[in-house]
Parts: C-alpha cells; sequence; structure tokens
C-alpha cells in the first residue's frame, strides 16, 4: 500500500507543474469532476483538529471559533459562541443541529448536558501564505503517507468492517461495507463473499464495527448462504447472480511487468500481486497474461480475488481537500441532485476502472469479456466473471487482465467450471451483543426494513445468525445495505 500511495502523491504532485500537464490527459480527466464542485482558496490554512470525551469537558479548546458535540443517534450540534458551564456541567451556545444526514433540523440557543455528548470536536484554523503552506505540506505528505500505508483505517476511514472466524478460529477482516456509499445519496447494497469462513456448528458470529471518524447508517446486513455442489463452491458475479462452479483451478502462468507473479496469486492468503501507481499518470493501464491447463470441458469462468490500494480513496479525499468549506455543504446536497448528477460522483470509478478481463477472438485481438473489483483497500473481494463458451481442444487457455497500474492488488486468480444458478437463503440476525451484553434496540431495528443502525465511532456490536443445518456444506455471503459519513465535514 505504501508503494501505491506514494505512487499517488508523486503524480498529483506532478500534476501542478505546467510542463506535465500536457503529458498526463487521463489524469486531468479523473479530476475533471473536482474542478466543477469547488475553487481552491489561495492561501494555506492549517487546521488543528481535538476530539474530547465528555469526562474532559473543562478542557475545551476555548480559541476554537465552533465546537461540534457528536451524540450517540447521529445527529451532532454545530455551535458558535459557546461557553462551558463547569458548575452545571454543560455547553451552552448558539448553533443548529443536524441529523445524521447532515440535514438542518433546528437552529437558536442551545444547552447541551455533558452526558447527553458521545464525544466534542473543535477545530482551530490558522491562515499562512501559500508558499510557506506548499513547504511545509511536502514534508506532511511524506509522513503521512506512511502512517497512512500502514493502518489506511485511521486517515481514509474504513466503513463498517465485518469480522468472521476463519478455518483456524481466528477472528479476521473478511468485508466491508458499502465503500462507496460516502453520502445518503449514494445509498447502496454491497455483497461480499466470506471466502475464508469454515463454520463448524450452526451459531455464526459476526462483529461489525466503526474504527474512524465516521458515523455509519446500516439498514441491514444479512447473511446469505448457499449449498456447495459436491465438490465444488458457489461464487457470485458482479451483478448478483450465485453460481455452483467446480473447484477452483489455479493458474499455470502468470506474467506481469515485472515477471513471473504466479506465486503471488495462486491462493487465498494474502500474498497479493500489486505495482507502482506511474508517475506522471494515474489512469495508465497494465496486462497481467495467464494460461490454465487441464481447462474443464465446459463453460467456465475466471474468479478474482481483489481489493483496491489507497489510490482511489486518496483522490476522494484530495477532491473533498479541493472543496475546502464547501465540502461538508455539497455532500448534504447531494440527496437533491438529478439521476445524471449523482451518476457524475462516481466519475473517479469509472475512469480508473475494475479489473478488466480478456479473451483472443477468432482474428487474434484481446477482447474484454467481464470485468470484476470494488472500491475498498480493506477487506478482498471475490467474484467470478463468466466467460465465453468455448470448445475443448486440448491447448491451454490464455486469460489477460487489464487494469489501472497501482489500483488493485490481487490475492487470487482461478479458474472454474460453471454449473447452473443457485438461490441462497436470507438470514437476517437472531440476537445483536454489544461489550457482551444483549441489545435489543439494535436487533429491532437491524431487522426492521424502515429502520437504521447508527453506529459512531468505536462501536462494537457482535451479531449472531443461526445457519442451516449441515453449516459446513454451505458458502457464506454477507449482504449490507447504507451508507456512512466521515466526520472531516
Amino acid at each position: 500500500m505504501l508503494y501505491s500511495t506514494y505512487g499517488a502523491i508523486r503524480s498529483l504532485t506532478r500534476y501542478w507543474e505546467p510542463d506535465m500537464v500536457r503529458r498526463i490527459p487521463r489524469f486531468v480527466h479523473v479530476l475533471v469532476f473536482v474542478g466543477a464542485l469547488g475553487s481552491v482558496e489561495a492561501c494555506a490554512h492549517r487546521v488543528n483538529t481535538r476530539f474530547y470525551e465528555p469526562s474532559e469537558l473543562a478542557t475545551l479548546d476555548d480559541p476554537s471559533p465552533f465546537l461540534k458535540a457528536h451524540l450517540a443517534s447521529g445527529h451532532v450540534y454545530v455551535l458558535s459562541a459557546w461557553r462551558v458551564d463547569t458548575a452545571a456541567g454543560a455547553i451552552i451556545g448558539t448553533g443548529q443541529l443536524l441529523d445524521p444526514n447532515r440535514a438542518e433540523v433546528a437552529t437558536g440557543d442551545f444547552t447541551l448536558p455533558a452526558d447527553s455528548v458521545r464525544l466534542f470536536e473543535t477545530n482551530v484554523v490558522s491562515q499562512s501564505g501559500a508558499s510557506v503552506g506548499l513547504t511545509v505540506m511536502v514534508g506532511i505528505t511524506a509522513a503521512v503517507a506512511a502512517v497512512c500505508a500502514a493502518n489506511p483505517k485511521a486517515c481514509f476511514g474504513s466503513c463498517p468492517t465485518y469480522y468472521v472466524e476463519d478455518e483456524t478460529g481466528t477472528s479476521i477482516l473478511q468485508a466491508e461495507g458499502f465503500s462507496s456509499s460516502i453520502a445518503p445519496a449514494l445509498e447502496a447494497t454491497d455483497v461480499d463473499m466470506l471466502i475464508r469462513a469454515r463454520p463448524t456448528e450452526r451459531d455464526l458470529r459476526v462483529r461489525v464495527t466503526n474504527e474512524a471518524l465516521e458515523t455509519h447508517v446500516i439498514r441491514h446486513t444479512d447473511v446469505l448462504a448457499v449449498r456447495r455442489p459436491a465438490g465444488g463452491r458457489v461464487f457470485v458475479t458482479t451483478e448478483g447472480t450465485f453460481l455452483g462452479t467446480s473447484e477452483p483451478l489455479a493458474p499455470a502462468v502468470c506474467s506481469a511487468p515485472e515477471g513471473d507473479c504466479l506465486a503471488a496469486v495462486t491462493a487465498s492468503d494474502g500474498v497479493e500481486r500489486f505495482s507502482w501507481a506511474d508517475s506522471s499518470d494515474l489512469g495508465r493501464r497494465e496486462t497481467i497474461d495467464l494460461a490454465f491447463e487441464d481447462v474443464p470441458d465446459e463453460d467456465v469462468g475466471l474468479v478474482l480475488q481483489s481489493r483496491q490500494t489507497l489510490m482511489t480513496t486518496f483522490l476522494i479525499y484530495q477532491a473533498l481537500a479541493y472543496l475546502g468549506h464547501e465540502a461538508g455543504r455539497w455532500l448534504a446536497a447531494a440527496g437533491s441532485l438529478s439521476a445524471d448528477e449523482r451518476a457524475s460522483m462516481g466519475s473517479i470509478e469509472r475512469l480508473l476502472g475494475k479489473v478488466e478481463v480478456l479473451l483472443l477472438d477468432e482474428s487474434g485481438e484481446w477482447v474484454i469479456v467481464g470485468a470484476a473489483g470494488e472500491t475498498g483497500p480493506l477487506a478482498a473481494d471475490t467474484k467470478v466473471v463468466p466467460l465465453a463458451e468455448r470448445s475443448p481442444s486440448g491447448a491451454p487457455l490464455r486469460v489477460r487482465l487489464r487494469l489501472t497500474q497501482g489500483l488493485w492488488r490481487l490475492d487470487r486468480v482461478a479458474l472454474v467450471g460453471l454449473g447452473g444458478t443457485v438461490e441462497p437463503v436470507r438470514i437476517a440476525p437472531r440476537a445483536v451483543r454489544r461489550a457482551g451484553a444483549e441489545d435489543p434496540e439494535a436487533l429491532r431495528v437491524l431487522v426492521d426494513p424502515d429502520e437504521a443502525l447508527v453506529t459512531l465511532p468505536g462501536d462494537d456490536y457482535e451479531l449472531e445468525y443461526r445457519l442451516p443445518e449441515r453449516p459446513e456444506e454451505h458458502e457464506l455471503f454477507l449482504e449490507a445495505r447504507g451508507y456512512y459519513l466521515e466526520w472531516m465535514r
């Protein structure tokens, strides 16, 4: 991740050099939507943000012109001309109350008992000359790149993260929910394969956590269970169709620009193939050539297990940074955008693209037959891409992957014989626990289609599901729907 983040930063740095503009047309297109959203202020700003527990009421920063008080419900008070009433254990100020969608609920004078607030946030802004700001940012960028590469959730947010036990009984990160849904208008449903889940009993426990400075709005989190065919597996397509397959077949050859990549893509083991971002064009593509032997005499599909590097995340946050003080207002207003305007919000994903799968046609040309890959740098996503029908010839099957350089980390690539469509059994949670205690209210909102579970930083829930009989014979998937809001707004 460090290499890819560093490459993205180098590319953005070079973008501002006048003699480089004509050399990076694709990158210009990637950032076109940023220019349409807002302008950059002439002077650099330094924002000192601090967070306080309610018990630290007396130590709040007096110089901060604004105070944000985050509630357990996801609402937030944004107060100005505020003061601390230590004797009463309260905050008194004037401002506005915003709901979890950051729509205004009320304005006026408020008195907030400290024990009604989950977390206080202060922001002190100082202004400096542009040249000083840019000089300072050179050092900050290098340091932040290293820190964020080591712990991306701390810098770039995480969306809801889901932990499930693997074959050794160790709880590991296996899914992240609706990674692209950074506003209510982008609420979406996300299906993730729990590829390393190996339940031996019917009670399945899933931890869902909020590990960033975000508000998560989770409509539902259901487990989808599908019985495996004898000797095979079940995978899902990008369109959401579940297919029974044969046991995955590893490639015999994997050739990338850096050379042999076979060892990195033959197993779902966390050993990933990735590359550096191009230093002058973030949209530059690269290719990986694969060959499979002993191909099944049936229709086949390509299984791709992948996750993103920090390139997309960096670009999204850079776009929000360019918006400056307008970022919150613009994102809050996204719910009123037209369908076309909402579609334009996905321009980065469309321009950087997914992992494209290509086959040779009768004329010897490589043609795209499908693509896979979801936004998100944390948990690997697994999808199957059906390939065109082929007549058995005994010759190895050649497949080419085309992907944006530095954008994708490939954990596994495999070939499977395709069976028929299968239907999963949907399982809602039957119990929810928080800090080891039953939480009936959280369970109620997760199973009510008209409600949502709102979580704040540090929230950690355990969801319990009752699997079908013989759970070891089932493939498990997690379906989550919702959106999230970064507190940086």
